[in-house]
């Protein structure tokens, strides 16, 4: 078995509560952790460097490049890490949409530790 420092996750997420929350989560649960504010800073950290993630959790409405576009931007240069999107709008629709850009799963906020680490064991 893996121990769980060895996994490096990447938090994407604008909103600063939310962040702080998922952050300390996986930090407590012995996760390595890197957080970005937005789409663009999450392309510019994965495009040179997706094997050093094991995983992205990542929000779809974020300012300047949303969820979304960044999980297709990088399913399209061949880039297969996992993604797990996290969403305050779990609709149907919304699923669809996520999983037609690219996203392996998602998660409704407000996020709850028993579904985030469910999610973790099942991509880890």
């Amino acid at each position: 078995m893996v121990e769980k420092a060895s996994y490096k996750i990447l938090l994407v997420e604008d909103d600063f509560i939310n962040g702080k929350i998922v952050k300390t989560l996986l930090e407590k649960a012995n996760y390595s952790v890197e957080w970005v504010n937005n789409g663009k800073e999450a392309l510019e950290v994965l495009i040179p460097n997706s094997e050093k993630y094991d995983l992205v959790i990542m929000d779809i409405q974020m300012p300047i490049i949303n969820g979304y576009e960044v999980s297709v931007n990088l399913r399209e240069i061949g880039i297969k890490i996992p993604i797990i999107c996290m969403t305050a709008n779990a609709y149907s629709d919304e699923y669809i949409k996520s999983k037609e850009a690219g996203m392996n799963d998602h998660i409704s906020k407000p996020v709850t530790k028993t579904v985030l680490f469910e999610m973790l064991d099942k991509y880890l």
